[in-house]
């Protein structure tokens, strides 16, 4: 290959680089779902005990931080209970007088205050408490005002046992929920079945599955001083992926089959599942099998099993669009300064998907040079106008025109100058600069010309050469046109056919005289 050759390649690579670069790819939003929910197959894997019950990492705080976090919360939250530890401050008033009364709640059943009596703990909520107690104070002393408030929350401990960490005692107050010592569970605990064990000697079930996805907060139980938390084996236990509402891996009870885990545990199939084809992978008789099943089915699932509902097999559809274009390559430049390259992008879309629905998915590319008034779609080798701006800001039904693959949508640069014409001195096109007036236009062009009629009379015409308002706004590719004075017109006329006339009296005369001669 000659170094000439190589030479003239190497340009013409590097010219067709940036264009090649330009061949970009937007999905419409319904085809971005449905390829987000066929990639799920592969992503979701098995969820941990705190992952199946959607809770977050606790924040760490110190001390001081969390005392005061409790202080706050309890006085907020009418259901917190009074608990040992727990310190009141009773003021009343006495002979006019201000007497302050320290409280403080011990493990005992009875808190006594002083000068007042003794008050049952027991079941009671610290606003019911503070009621009671201040009831005793009105009937003793009427009209002492007086007011039970908590300073400090108290704090106590309460063990956990079974399929955990390690068993222990564990730090709680009295807002402490059950679900709050998730995190000392394995993950071949059990979230259906949870046992709290209190210091008398009664016990109850819980479900945190039913507390935590199911909104069932009787599930979810404020735990006291004394009581033991049991977290159980585990049962049977699926992890679902696919087009499902709620992919995860969920711990199902005795007679859920896969409609069950898809209706109630995953919420349902998306839009885009395909329910006769779910696939069931199991270890079966020492190997790895998968079964293809329908949703229709009520299969019977074991432990360990992995569904995967499939997505829909729908063909996704192509436009193109190529023109006054924003790229979406970073390492491209110039892209959105008038008169570069056109920048062209294949847009993919399901069957379904409107102009509208393009438009929307394309409108971070469009640029302040692109015409969205002057766009056109070419289907089938005819092509006809679309109004981009119409149908992204107003109500055009041209919006409703479904997508057919092959379709080409072309949106021109629109030209940021205004033509001024007609009498002026130096007609021509010039900068467009916003929010100027007649005159400056014909200032650039060189004032008005000796023939002009004056600076008000004018006439405007759009991009399309259609005459608008003379009191429209100038605008860019407005053209504008100084008139000519109708006296200037007509001696120029006039002038013209007086000498047309001369000439011909002239040619007349001179053919006289020759023929006189002749003879």
């Amino acid at each position: 290959m000659s170094k000439r050759l190589y030479a003239i390649l190497t340009i013409a690579i590097l010219a067709l680089l940036p264009l090649m670069a330009d061949n970009q790819v937007v999905m419409s939003t319904r085809a971005q779902s449905l390829t987000s929910s066929a990639e799920a197959d592969d992503t979701l894997s098995w969820q941990g005990y705190t992952d199946q019950l959607g809770l977050s990492v606790p924040v760490t705080m110190d001390y001081d931080l969390l005392q005061t976090k409790h202080l706050v919360t309890a006085r907020g939250d009418a259901s917190y209970p009074v608990t040992p530890g727990d310190i009141y401050q009773l003021n009343y008033l006495y002979n006019g007088s201000l007497v302050t009364v320290p409280v403080a709640v011990t493990h005992s059943d009875e808190v006594s205050v002083a000068n007042i009596g003794s008050f049952s703990r027991l079941g009671k909520t610290f606003d019911e408490f503070r009621r009671e107690v201040e009831g005793a104070v009105t009937s003793r002393y009427p009209y002492s005002s007086p007011s039970l408030s908590l300073t400090a929350t108290g704090s106590f401990t309460v063990r956990v046992a079974g399929y955990v960490t390690s068993s222990q005692a564990v730090d709680a107050w009295g807002l402490t929920r059950l679900s709050d010592l998730a995190w000392y569970a394995s993950d071949m605990a059990s979230t259906r079945d949870v046992v709290v064990t209190h210091s008398d000697g009664t016990s109850a079930h819980y479900d945190l599955y039913a507390a935590r996805l199911g909104g069932d907060s009787s599930q979810d139980p404020c735990l006291r001083a004394g009581d033991t938390v049991t977290f159980t084996r585990r049962g049977t236990t699926v992890t679902i992926a696919g087009s499902v509402a709620r992919p995860g891996t969920y711990q199902i009870l005795e007679g859920d089959g896969l409609r069950s885990v898809i209706d109630s545990y995953a919420q349902g199939l998306d839009s885009f599942a395909d329910s006769s084809t779910v696939r069931v992978q199991r270890f079966e008789d020492g190997r790895y099998v998968e079964h293809i099943v329908s949703y229709e089915d009520d299969f019977a699932l074991l432990d360990g099993d992995r569904i995967v509902v499939e997505t829909m097999n729908t063909p996704m559809g192509s436009v193109t669009l190529e023109g006054a274009l924003q790229s979406s390559d970073t390492t491209s430049s110039g892209n959105t300064v008038y008169g570069t390259m056109s920048t062209q992008y294949f847009f993919r879309f399901v069957p379904g998907d409107t102009i509208e629905d393009m438009l929307v998915s394309m409108s971070p590319y469009f640029t302040t040079f692109s015409d969205l008034d002057g766009c056109y779609m070419t289907r089938d080798g005819q092509s006809r106008p679309v109004s981009f701006r119409n149908i992204l800001y107003g109500d055009d039904p041209a919006g409703d025109i479904v997508l057919e693959n092959g379709d080409r949508f072309t949106i021109p640069f629109a030209s940021q100058v205004v033509t001024v014409n007609g009498a002026v001195n130096n007609p021509g096109t010039y900068a467009y600069v916003p929010g100027k007036d007649v005159s400056y236009y014909v200032n650039l062009a060189g004032g008005l010309s000796s023939s002009a009629r004056g600076l008000d009379k004018y006439k405007l015409y759009n991009s399309y050469g259609e005459k608008i308002d003379d009191a429209s706004p100038i605008t860019a590719e407005t053209t504008i046109e100084m008139e000519v004075s109708n006296f200037e017109r007509d001696l120029g006329i006039a002038v013209t056919s007086i000498g047309l006339v001369a000439t011909i009296l002239g040619i007349v005369t001179s053919v006289i005289n020759i023929a006189s001669g002749n003879t």
